[in-house]
């Protein structure tokens, strides 16, 4: 619902807040006096596009702030999805800034977001009716949603939405898999290949360090031969080595140490260097044994180092990143392995959705035509009471066909049309071919008055869709516009004082000089002061109380029969 309406800098409008409140809100003033504007502000709000015609003479730019109480909670989820939160104690607050270059801006709760966005979400807040815009209520998938709503059929049909929804994603995911057949294919192979090269390679981390010291040590193995027997040759084997020299010192010293116990330590020391000796000698001449020149297998040494160079110019710069290829290699391989497992799931899944879909369509195809019929009967019935005794009215559902076979779409099988033909001997036509707007307004107060309790809209606007209507019509215009206004909020720009004494919540608007500017000013209007207006809707002039007397007598009757409605609702 509607709260709060701000205007800053807007058209002659230098700032205006306006408060709304549930119920009927009437809005009047003289002919010119600036009612539209106030509903083309609330436009802004709802995602219109500004123009820059409708900056103030002067200013920079425009600010329109709405204050919307939330009801709905498709609008709280659409915000939720988008991060927008709005707690349900808090208002929703948009704001539209239009600037003198041409640009805009959108805020909600004070984000960023764009007016192409913010019409999805005002479709859900405010629907606004004119004599010749009630563009809404004339579109087909608009019909379809309030016969739904007639019908109790809003949850079967976000139900069949999602399933609708869950099938179209379902084909999307096929499509992909055969329009990617052939490159999956030659994927396929590709990956096969590589896994089988790296597999058969047999690498080993650590691999490539160990043959590259191999190889070195092949191609200079003479040379630590040489090195080792000549090691060997002096620590041990030839003679004046340094083990015979050692074993000839310890057997000075030990004839030396059994004069003089204190050379026992320097005995011990050259035993234990005699031992070390020893063990190098050993080592050396183990390893002059194991070392030998074999240009075979320095040839197959290289070859593997030659085989690792090639593969890692293919899959990575080491070992370690090409066994992790081959890994990557064989999940990616496993996944499109099961992804044509996949394609034979969801062809599965399709078949079954296909089925389910056709027969819920063909449910609510039942639903509709059953609620069809009833509510061109109700609506026939308001537009008796609504002087159009002789229109005929009627709800087409028909079914979709798309190359000559039933069409499903998000809301099932079926368009709907309304149909009107207002004068007798004339062709049932579509609603929005009406020729006349005040027939057109009509038809379309009979199926708000229907449609009221049922339609999710909470706020309506009515701008001036009384206009061609007078006289006993109008006293029947508003309380239809009164008796829709208990289920939802209803903001009424009129002309007539038949529409104007029923409002719970009375504006007027005045156009008026503010020193060498017009400027527009709206008010609250109670007691007296509303008789007045309803007088100069009358038509009063200069001082006489004819007009004032006879606007007392309006507003007691619509008093006394909004009085007997509520009696009779409490009743």
């Amino acid at each position: 619902m509607l709260r709060e309406l701000s205007m800053t800098n807007f058209a002659l409008i230098d700032e205006l807040r306006v408060e709304f409140g549930p119920g009927l809100n009437v809005l009047t003033g003289e002919t010119g006096a600036g009612k539209s504007i106030i509903i083309d502000a609330l436009g802004l709000t709802l995602g219109t596009k500004g123009e820059t015609e409708q900056i103030r003479t002067g200013a920079e730019g425009a600010t329109v702030e709405a204050a919307f109480d939330l009801w709905d909670d498709e609008a709280r989820r659409l915000l939720a999805d988008s991060g927008i939160e709005c707690p349900p104690d808090e208002f929703l607050l948009v704001r539209r800034i239009l600037l003198r270059e041409g640009k805009s801006k959108t805020y909600l709760n004070g984000r960023l977001s764009s007016a192409a966005w913010l019409r999805g979400l005002g479709d859900l807040l405010v629907e606004v009716h004119g004599q010749h815009q009630g563009v809404v209520l004339t579109q087909p998938s608009r019909q379809r949603m309030l016969l739904d709503a007639y019908a109790g059929l809003t949850g079967d049909v976000a139900a069949f939405r999602a399933m609708h929804s869950r099938r179209q994603a379902l084909r999307a995911e096929l499509d992909a898999f055969s329009a990617e057949e052939r490159e999956k294919a030659q994927r396929l192979d590709q990956l096969q290949y590589q896994r089988g090269e790296i597999a058969a390679a047999r690498l080993a981390e650590g691999e490539e360090e160990e043959l590259i010291q191999e190889r070195t040590i092949l191609m200079h193995a003479e040379r630590l031969h040489a090195a080792a027997h000549l090691g060997y040759e002096g620590l041990y084997g030839e003679q004046g080595s340094v083990m015979g020299r050692l074993a000839a010192i310890v057997s000075k010293l030990k004839d030396a140490q059994s004069i003089d116990p204190r050379l026992k330590e320097a005995v011990d020391a050259c035993l234990a260097a005699i031992a070390s000796v020893e063990d190098a000698a050993a080592q050396l001449r183990d390893y002059r044994e194991g070392v030998a020149f074999d240009p075979e297998r320095l040839e197959q040494v290289e070859g593997r180092l030659h085989e690792i160079g090639k593969l890692k110019r293919k899959y990575g710069n080491s070992i370690a990143e090409i066994l992790r290829c081959a890994s990557s290699a064989e999940a990616e391989l496993q996944r499109l392995i099961c992804s044509e497992e996949r394609g034979q799931e969801i062809e599965r899944e399709l078949a079954t959705l296909e089925e389910a879909l056709t027969q819920r369509a063909a449910a609510l195809t039942a639903r509709r035509n059953a609620a069809a019929d009833r509510l061109a009967v109700a609506v026939q019935e308001e537009l008796q009471a609504l002087k159009m005794e002789k229109a005929v009215f009627a709800v087409q559902v028909r079914a979709r066909h798309e190359s000559g076979s039933p069409c499903l779409e998000a809301s099932g099988a079926d368009a709907v049309e309304f149909l009107i033909a207002p004068n007798p001997g004339e062709e049932l036509k579509p609603l929005g071919r009406i020729a006349s707007g005040g027939e057109l307004s009509r038809v379309m107060l009979a199926i708000k008055a229907i449609l009221a309790a049922s339609d999710q809209i909470p706020t309506l606007v009515f701008d001036e869709v009384d206009v061609g209507i007078g006289g006993g019509m109008a006293e029947v215009v508003g309380q239809k516009l009164w008796a829709i206004a208990k289920e939802r909020q209803v903001l009424s720009i009129t002309h007539l004082p038949q529409i104007a004494a029923l409002a719970d919540r009375h504006f007027s608007i005045v156009k008026r000089l503010n020193g060498a500017r017009t400027e527009i000013a709206v008010q609250v209007l109670e007691g007296e002061d509303r008789v007045r207006e309803i007088a100069r809707m009358l038509g009063a002039k200069g001082r006489s109380d004819t007009p004032l007397h006879h606007a007392r007598e309006i507003m007691e009757t619509a008093r006394r029969w909004k009085a007997t409605r509520a009696s009779g609702a409490s009743a």
